[in-house]
C-alpha cells in the first residue's frame, strides 16, 4: 500500500461489529477499507480447521434471525442471504440435580413450573414483559447513551409504549426475583446471565438481563457453517459493494491533526488518509492506537469490575459418538455452592450430524467453554504452572462433555485447548479478555459506553460499547458507529 491512498472511512478489526460497520458504509457508497490482523474474518466469531473438523473459535449460540431480529433486519437492508434454521429447544441446562430444557415456545411455561414451581411464575412473567418491550425498542436501532448527535435516532426508536422501560433504570434482575428463590432458580438465572451479560442476577441491569434471559423465546438458530457464517457473508457483502478488506495487516496508530482524525499507519509502515475511523477493537486496544482518547476512558476502565477471559476445548468426535436427536447446545452447572465459571459452569455446542463441512465422515465438532479469571492464567505463566493449570481445566471440561454424552471424551480424535493467552495472540484483544463489559446498571443502556470519542472522526463499536456482547449486540453497535460516522445510514 502506498501513502497516497485515501478512503472515505477506515474500519479497524473484522469481528462482527467491524464487518457490520464496513458493510453498512459500503452499502451507502462510502469507500471503505477494513483492516484485519488475522487471515480470516470474524474475530471471536471466527473459525479454524483441524484434521477435517471446523470449529467456531468463540461464540456458538446465535440469535437475531427471528421476525424482529437484528441480523434478519440488517441482512434484508444489505441484500445478504443467510440460511438460518430455528433450533428447538434452544438448549438444555444441566443443574446439579435436574436438567432444564430451555424451550422457546409455549412448552417453556410447563417446563419452568416443573423445575422452579409456581412461586417463580411472577418473576418469569415480569421478565418476559420487560424483554418484549426491550426487543421492540431495539428494532429501531437506538443509539445509547444519549447525546446531542444521537437524540434523533433515539426519538425514532422510542415510542410511548416503551415508557415502562424507564422504571428498569438503575435496577438489577435480582430486584424482581422472589426473596425466597430456590438454589435451582438462582443458579439457573445466574448461569444464563453469565453467558449473555457477563455477570449474575445481582449485577445484571434489569432491562438488559431480562432481554438476555429471553433469547430462547426470541429464537436460537442453526447456521450452515456455524457462527462464522455471519462473518463470511458480511465480508462478501463488503467486497460486492466495491470496498476493500485487507488481512494479515494491523493498524499501529490512528493519526490525528488538531483533534481530528487524518489517517492511520499500518504495521508495514504505510500511511492511509481518511477523515473517519471506526475502531471495532476493545477500548483498551483503541487507546493504544490513539492516546488522545485516554483521558476520556481511563477512569471509566479503571472503575470496571474484573472482566472475563475464556478457556475452551475444541474436540473432534468420530461418527456414531453423539446421539442423532441430542440438542445442539448444553449449559452445565457443577455445584450450587461453587462460584460460576472456572469449570463449575460451562457451555457446550455440537455441530449438526449432517454438517459434513464441519466434521469429516459424519462426525461432530464440539466446542466447550468456561469463563475464567485472566489474572489466574497470568500468574500461572509467571510461576511456571501454566501447563498444570491447562491440564486441570481440560479435565473439568472433558468431564462436562462426558456428563452430556458418557464416555465421549475418550473417543476424541482432535482435542485442542485455548487459554486467554490464545485469544490475545490470535485476536489481539488485550490480555485475552472476551465478552465485553459486565452489563451492570453502570455499564448498560444509559450508562453504556457510546460510539463517539473526543477525537473528531473517531468512532467506536464492538462488545465494549452499547449494547454489549453477542453477535446481535456487535451488529447493532456496528450499525450505530456507521450511522454516527456518516449520518446517512438508518
Amino acid at each position: 500500500m502506498s501513502t497516497l491512498e485515501r478512503y472515505d472511512a477506515i474500519v479497524i478489526g473484522a469481528g462482527v461489529a467491524g464487518l457490520t460497520a464496513a458493510a453498512a458504509l459500503a452499502h451507502r457508497s462510502v469507500s471503505t477499507l477494513l483492516v484485519e490482523r488475522h487471515n480470516v474474518p470474524g474475530g471471536c466469531a471466527s473459525f479454524y480447521q483441524r484434521d477435517g473438523y471446523r470449529f467456531d473459535v468463540g461464540a456458538t449460540l446465535v440469535g437475531g434471525f427471528g421476525p424482529r431480529g437484528v441480523h434478519r433486519l440488517l441482512n434484508a437492508e444489505l441484500g445478504i442471504d443467510v440460511t438460518a434454521e430455528p433450533i428447538e429447544p434452544s438448549m438444555v441446562v444441566h443443574l446439579p440435580d435436574v436438567s432444564v430444557t430451555r424451550y422457546g415456545d409455549k412448552r417453556w411455561r410447563g417446563e419452568r413450573l416443573r423445575v422452579f414451581g409456581p412461586t417463580a411464575e411472577p418473576f418469569w412473567t415480569r421478565q418476559e414483559r420487560i424483554a418484549d418491550l426491550a426487543y421492540d425498542f431495539s428494532m429501531g436501532f437506538p443509539a445509547l447513551p444519549v447525546d446531542v448527535a444521537s437524540i434523533g435516532a433515539l426519538a425514532r426508536a422510542f415510542r410511548p409504549r416503551h415508557l415502562p422501560l424507564l422504571a428498569t433504570l438503575g435496577r438489577t434482575v435480582a430486584s424482581i426475583m422472589p426473596t425466597s428463590a430456590s438454589a435451582r432458580l438462582r443458579s439457573f438465572v445466574d448461569a444464563q446471565l453469565l453467558i449473555t451479560a457477563q455477570t449474575n442476577a445481582a449485577g445484571a441491569d434489569l432491562a438488559y438481563g431480562a432481554t438476555a434471559l429471553d433469547l430462547a423465546r426470541e429464537g436460537t438458530f442453526h447456521l450452515p457453517d456455524g457462527v462464522s457464517t455471519i462473518s463470511v457473508a458480511l465480508a462478501r457483502a463488503i467486497r460486492r459493494a466495491g470496498s476493500t478488506i485487507v488481512y494479515n495487516q494491523s493498524v499501529v496508530a490512528i493519526e490525528t491533526r488538531r483533534g481530528r482524525v487524518c489517517g492511520v499507519r499500518l504495521n508495514d509502515g504505510s500511511r492511509i488518509a481518511t477523515s473517519r475511523v471506526i475502531s471495532a477493537l476493545p477500548i483498551a486496544n483503541t487507546i493504544e492506537l490513539c492516546p488522545e482518547i485516554d483521558h476520556a476512558f481511563r477512569s471509566r476502565l479503571a472503575a470496571l469490575p474484573e472482566r472475563w477471559g475464556a478457556f475452551m476445548l475444541y474436540i473432534g468426535l468420530p461418527p456414531a459418538t453423539v446421539p442423532q436427536d441430542l440438542p445442539t447446545h448444553h449449559q452445565l452447572v457443577g455445584a450450587y455452592d461453587e462460584p460460576p465459571g472456572e469449570g463449575n459452569t460451562s457451555f457446550l455446542s455440537f455441530s449438526g450430524s449432517t454438517e459434513l463441512r464441519r466434521a469429516r465422515n459424519g462426525g461432530r465438532a464440539v466446542t466447550i467453554s468456561t469463563h475464567t479469571d485472566v489474572a489466574r492464567w497470568e500468574r500461572a505463566e509467571r510461576d511456571g504452572t501454566l501447563e498444570a493449570l491447562r491440564a486441570r481445566y481440560t479435565r473439568r471440561l472433558k468431564a462436562a462433555l462426558d456428563r452430556v454424552v458418557p464416555g465421549a471424551s475418550h473417543r476424541a480424535v482432535v482435542l485442542e485447548a485455548a487459554t486467554p493467552m490464545t485469544f490475545a495472540r490470535y485476536t489481539g484483544r488485550m490480555r485475552g479478555l472476551v465478552g465485553g463489559l459486565p452489563q451492570t446498571p453502570a455499564n448498560a443502556t444509559l450508562g453504556a459506553i457510546g460510539h463517539r470519542t473526543p477525537v473528531a472522526g473517531l468512532y467506536l463499536c464492538g462488545d465494549s460499547t452499547f449494547p454489549g456482547q453477542s453477535t446481535v449486540g456487535a451488529t447493532l453497535s456496528g450499525v450505530n458507529a456507521a450511522r454516527a460516522a456518516t449520518d446517512r445510514f438508518s
